[in-house]
């Protein structure tokens, strides 16, 4: 659900974040609050309402304006470094990373739903009428 940070939105968050299986967390280079409320708010939110498995890709946009970068990449690396995220930078406007930065949290989503059907199936082979496809 994308509620552009919405304040009015934030009692509905909380339901979202639960069932979350990864997160995407876009902040504009060009303006520091943007990263600011990501570090300050957005990160302790998934941590105190997301499973621990949740995969989240931490995206820096607007590369195409670094001459009026406010958050340099090391600053976003070194977030994403202290909350085991992905870190990626991206230019809508020139289609940097776009693509990539999705397909990377899918497969990473994907490969953890895996791993977790696949568990599941060990453990609960011997039970008949299991045909729970869902994954995590």
């Amino acid at each position: 659900m994308d509620t552009v940070g919405q304040e009015k939105y934030n009692a509905l968050n909380e339901n979202f974040y639960k069932q979350a299986n990864c997160c995407l967390l876009v902040y504009d280079i060009t303006n520091k609050e943007s990263f600011n409320k990501i570090k300050n708010y957005y990160v302790n939110k998934i941590k105190e309402n997301c499973k621990s498995i949740v995969k989240v890709l931490l995206l820096g946009n607007k590369t195409d304006l670094n001459d009026k970068r406010e958050v340099s990449d090391k600053d976003g690396h070194d977030l994403a470094l202290k909350n085991n995220y992905i870190f990626m930078e991206s230019s809508c406007k020139n289609n940097y990373n776009v693509s990539d930065a999705f397909t990377a949290l899918v497969e990473m989503t994907n490969l953890d739903c895996t791993k977790e059907k696949n568990k599941n199936i060990s453990l609960n082979q011997n039970k008949e009428g299991n045909n729970d496809d869902r994954c995590c």
